[in-house]
């Protein structure tokens, strides 16, 4: 009895691991979609400084990449989307992480976006609008559910504040 009971077992495990395999493997019609490629500056100064030779605005992204879960819908819902990939053209991009974990960006990285945090007094996630001169014009903070209508609110307010 026990030896059936674990010939059981075994071709279940087995069952289900081919059955995982097969839902998860993509087939040749399908494409996996890939996340747009953005470029981020991880030093807000670095990008006041590429803005004031180029006169493009920055867009200062808050966020707490291991912990802030809103964060990550924001990312998903909005960030990795088509459409702020073209309109992120217009901006020079900053994200400044602020992770619980200390091996995730260098510790005078995650000192100098705290510091960043508290002066720009933010929640998260927060996305601030800053001129070229690194001015605050504009700026969208905390993200619920799956609704990123605010921050194309957010994004067509910056075109008027720019005239993009």
């Amino acid at each position: 009895m026990r030896i059936l009971f674990i010939f059981f077992l075994f071709v279940s495990f087995l069952s289900t691991a081919q059955e995982m395999a097969v839902a998860t493997s993509a087939t040749p019609t399908q494409e996996l979609q890939e996340e747009p490629h953005l470029n981020w500056f991880t030093s807000l100064e670095d990008a006041k400084k590429k803005a004031r030779s180029t006169k493009k605005p920055i867009l200062v992204y808050f966020t707490g990449s291991d912990w802030c879960t809103p964060c990550k819908k924001l990312e998903q819902y909005f960030l990795h989307t088509d459409e702020f990939l073209e309109q992120s053209q217009n901006y020079h991009l900053v994200y400044l992480d602020s992770p619980y974990r200390d091996d995730i960006i260098p510790m005078k990285d995650k000192k100098a976006n705290k510091k960043l945090a508290d002066q720009y007094d933010v929640t998260f996630p927060t996305i601030i609008a800053l001129d070229h001169t690194g001015k605050e014009r504009n700026r969208v903070e905390r993200f619920s559910g799956d609704d990123p209508r605010y921050h194309w609110n957010f994004m067509k307010e910056n075109k008027a504040i720019f005239r993009l």
